[in-house]
């Protein structure tokens, strides 16, 4: 045979594969719906040796005659990438619809190809959409040709699960090159001119992700990549726009190029490793037409790392295009970007039937002279989204507030919010809030810049939190309560105004040495106890220098929460390193560095720390009983915590895990708790004891009470330790009114007003519910709500703090530690830790008489014990937060505290959908196991979660 012979066999070989290859796999079995206009065919796909051929299922459209398409007389290929649903008819029969409303009668199914890939997953095989042989050894019960993936591997180019035979060896982008190739091949379709790669939703992601790394083909026909509404972008840097503090994985593939084990892939493996500038150049090479539903503003993430990119896929998309900007530096080349903007939510038909849609989908180059649609959507939105401006319109821009306020404030744009805030300070939350009132409030109150979130609350500040960043406006779009016309922020965001540009604080750090300290790591609390117990304290005094000092005579300090301070000399049980990341809230008193976060402990050690031989133990001796005193039981915790013992005639509270701070008379050896409480009790001077191990130690004075699980604690009753005290107060502008519940399931019995302001202290008083001068507090033993102090002052009673508190309008919260007593205006995060707590309540059921005390709020000293009351009938308006938060609701003959944005952990009796708050309460009211609901927005319709926790 001659070598003209052999070439000419050679190329029929080949052409014979080429030829018609969207037909030639084989045929599978499968239950896919049929599509009017289309037939579900069987695409041929080679194995990465070209030895085997494989099939993937697809739809390919006919033409207007009902019969197989013509290859010569194709302009155009659309490869459709369907959504998570794996639903590629109906991505086919939109894509059928958007094309019959084109207005050129050459465009049409007879010149466009569209074909519509099956991805098919291991879940496909129980709905019919390929067939499955159960029983047979594990990969082997699909034993056809058929590609399946696993999950939405398929989106991210992973390697197909089945057959079984050739498992991870065929990535779905590489069926995507294959079908490209195929029709660029000219001997087969002479008169394509344009490829389109298009999805919309996880289909979008799929596109996006293939641009990026999809391998550089050398097609002479021009390809693009239309993305439609992709719930994220894998992103082309490390770093990120928001805080990857609480995301360890935010930079693992398919969000970034950091690890694969989620998506195990073989494709472009040369590229990724080659590193990110390479993949972008490889993505800016391409030529990407952005489609974004301006209406869609919604968010399908399952993970943390799309949250680093953005609130939603509305911020998202902006975000991505502002760190990557879409180009288009020659109109008619294979590389002119589009931004496309289309009135629409997240709806695939709706986007491709646009004329937006339209145009990149089926109209651009169709005839091969480059020509190609200015981007769609004005006024634009953001600087650098209009890659091909149209030069009638792109002077257009969207509608700026240019508005001057109060204190020479300007809009600064729309901010996020997150942890740490981006403005600590809450001035106030009102149903009237307007930006005049926030800026005139913020502005009267000596600051500069004004915040405004969720459309009734108020920030002011002199400068934004380090984790502040921008925006796109359109994620600020809350009218304000009390003039709709106008903006108030959003959820965690904020419309920003300001007195020239806002500064943004810088990076904060954790320096190596503070003084005789060394930073050793981030560390969780701890499980049982906390990680630091020896003593403690907190407030806004609170940064890593002070707490240096505080703790200078121990081994190890630690800063929890911002404004916590702890010492010790071990590390508590459970206590166990953590990302360094996790520890990101910056200190009260300075913005410079981290001082831990919610159950995060920045953790410093001193390395020439040597124990002192009078150190007491933090061993947890096992009590004896003792039959000194008067206790008829032996005195022990935990099963004694919270109950009050007679010793010598005075009463005394037991406080299992608490130590009161200072105030050390003497220690001394005892057999048992009982003994300890007895020496108190003999000693004119002491107050309060400490017992660790067999020391114990009497005090003089009741200090911070500090959390400390090797420590049982008792304290003196003063008030209650005889019985003919009397009390008298110089003060005459101040009343106590003391609210506390039965023992039994019956309703709440109410001291009179007489009651002695030294009888409020913790953890005794812990739940009651206390009016001072007409306002009611309810306390919070060790409970200290974050941030928002006012001021601070030094009191001698927890009554005074109350009192204080009073006197000042803004004040709703107090925390006391020892003698300082801090004032807040607002009520953050509910954190424990050693301090006495009350905040201020309002009744929904107001009084019918002044002399009526706060009778709805029945008061619940224990998580198991439920109280009811019958003097307040059922609360009939509508409860939302924030505007509800800190009321006290009656429904069904039980009272609830409102805590808006509290959720208690665990527990969780039962979930139901609910139509809103006042019914997640009334399930509440008729589960007698229920004493805590927690309403989540996060399905629809609300979703209820009944937990045992505190009920008030």
């Amino acid at each position: 045979m001659g070598v003209a012979a052999v070439l000419y066999a050679l190329v029929a070989i080949l052409l014979g594969f080429a030829q018609s290859q969207e037909y030639a796999g084989d045929t599978i079995t499968t239950t896919l719906p049929g599509v009017p206009g289309a037939e579900i065919a069987f695409w041929k796909i080679q194995d990465t040796k070209a030895k085997n051929n494989l099939t993937l299922i697809n739809y390919i459209n006919h033409g207007k005659d009902g019969k197989r398409l013509v290859p010569s007389n194709l302009k155009r290929a659309v490869i459709i990438i369907h959504g998570l649903n794996r639903d590629p008819g109906t991505y086919m029969a939109n894509m059928l619809s958007a094309l019959a409303q084109v207005d050129n009668k050459e465009i049409s199914t007879d010149s466009v190809a569209i074909v519509a890939p099956f991805f098919a997953n291991g879940d496909d095989k129980n709905n019919g959409g390929y067939p499955w042989i159960d029983g047979l050894p594990s990969g082997q019960g699909s034993y056809t040709s058929a590609l399946v993936w696993k999950g939405s591997q398929w989106s991210a180019g992973g390697n197909a699960q089945y057959p079984y035979k050739f498992k991870n060896t065929i990535s779905s982008y590489t069926c995507l090159d294959q079908i490209i190739q195929y029709f660029d091949n000219k001997s087969l379709f002479p008169n394509i001119n344009q490829i389109v790669v298009a999805g919309h939703s996880l289909g979008g992601q799929t596109v996006q992700r293939y641009a990026a790394i999809g391998k550089q083909l050398g097609t002479t026909t021009p390809v693009s990549y239309w993305v439609g509404n992709p719930n994220s972008y894998v992103w082309l840097s490390a770093d990120r726009p928001l805080s990857t503090a609480s995301c360890p994985g935010y930079d693992d593939y398919r969000e970034g190029y950091n690890a694969f084990a989620d998506y195990p892939m073989t494709y472009a493996t040369d590229l990724v490793a080659s590193g990110r500038s390479s993949i972008l150049a490889n993505f800016n090479s391409k030529a990407v037409n952005y489609a974004r539903g301006t209406l869609d503003l919604g968010d399908d993430s399952s993970s943390c790392a799309p949250e680093t990119t953005g609130a939603n896929r509305n911020e998202r998309f902006f975000n991505f295009i502002k760190a990557f900007p879409p180009s288009c530096p020659d109109p008619s080349g294979r590389n002119c970007d589009t931004v496309d903007f289309v009135v629409s939510g997240h709806d695939g038909g709706a986007m491709m039937a646009s004329k937006a849609g339209q145009a990149r989908l089926f109209k651009d180059n169709f005839y091969g002279n480059g020509s190609r649609a200015y981007d769609f959507g004005y006024p634009r939105q953001q600087l650098g989204d209009d890659p091909y401006p149209d030069p009638n319109l792109n002077s257009s821009s969207s509608a700026i507030n240019n508005n001057t306020y109060a204190g020479n404030m300007t809009y600064y744009g729309c901010w996020s919010d997150q942890s740490p805030r981006t403005i600590d300070y809450m001035a106030y939350q009102s149903d009237s809030n307007t930006i005049e009132k926030c800026t005139q409030t913020c502005a009267d109150k000596g600051y500069s810049i004004a915040g405004i979130e969720f459309g009734s609350q108020c920030f002011c500040g002199n400068a934004l939190g380090y984790a502040a960043t921008q925006v796109i406006d359109s994620s600020c779009q809350t009218p304000c309560p009390g003039n709709s016309s106008e903006i108030c922020g959003g959820s965690n965001r904020l419309s920003l105004f300001s007195n020239g540009q806002p500064v943004v604080n810088g990076q904060p750090g954790t320096p190596e040495t503070i003084g005789a300290f060394t930073y050793l790591n981030c560390y969780t609390e701890g499980s049982s106890g906390r990680a630091l117990g020896a003593k403690g304290t907190s407030g806004s005094f609170v940064d890593l220098d002070y707490c240096a000092n505080y703790c200078s005579g121990y081994k190890y300090f630690g800063t929890e929460y911002a404004s916590e301070c702890y010492c010790g000399n071990t590390l508590g049980e459970g206590a166990s390193v953590t990302l360094s990341g996790d520890c990101s809230m910056t200190c009260a008193d300075d913005a410079t560095q981290f001082c831990g976060a919610g159950n995060r402990l920045t953790v410093y050690q001193n390395y020439d720390f040597v124990p002192s031989s009078s150190s007491s133990t933090t061993s947890t001796a096992t009590q004896t009983s003792s039959s000194q005193g008067s206790s008829s039981t032996a005195v022990s915790c935990p099963s004694s915590d919270n109950t009050v013992i007679m010793s010598n005639g005075k009463n005394f509270t037991i406080e299992c895990g608490v130590d009161h701070a200072g105030g050390d008379l003497t220690a001394q050896s005892v057999g048992s708790f009982q003994e300890c409480i007895d020496a108190c009790a003999k000693n004119a001077n002491c107050v309060d004891v400490s017992l660790s191990g067999s020391a114990c130690y009497l005090k003089s004075t009741l200090g911070a009470a500090v959390p400390n699980g090797a420590v049982w604690g008792a304290k003196l009753n003063i008030a209650s330790s005889s019985s003919s005290t009397s009390t008298s107060s110089s003060s005459t502008d101040s009343t106590a009114t003391i609210t506390t519940s039965s023992t039994s399931m019956s309703s709440t019995s109410t001291a009179s007003a007489s009651a002695s302001p030294t009888n409020i202290n913790c953890p005794s008083s812990d739940g009651q519910t206390i009016t001072v001068n007409g306002t009611s507090f309810l306390i919070e033993c060790g409970i200290d709500h974050a941030g928002g102090d006012l001021s601070s002052l030094s009191v001698g009673s927890f009554y005074e703090c109350m009192q204080a508190c009073t006197k000042d309008a803004r004040c709703i919260d107090v925390s006391l530690s020892g003698s300082a007593c801090y004032l807040k205006g607002s009520l953050g995060a509910a954190v424990p830790n050693g301090v006495w707590g009350a905040k201020a309540i309002v009744s929904s059921n107001p009084s019918s008489s002044a002399s009526n005390t706060q009778s709805s709020s029945s008061i619940v000293q224990s998580s198991s014990t439920v109280t009811s009351t019958t003097s307040t009938s059922p609360v009939a308006t509508a409860l939302t937060c924030p505007a509800s938060d800190g009321q006290t609701i009656t429904i069904g003959g039980k009272s609830f505290l409102i805590e808006c944005g509290i959720d208690h952990a665990a527990g969780d009796l039962t979930s139901k959908s609910v139509s809103g708050f006042n019914e997640c309460i009334s399930n509440c009211a008729s589960n007698p196991s229920c004493v805590d609901v927690s309403l989540r927005f996060v399905f629809s319709p609300p979703q209820l979660y009944i937990t045992p926790a505190k009920i008030c």
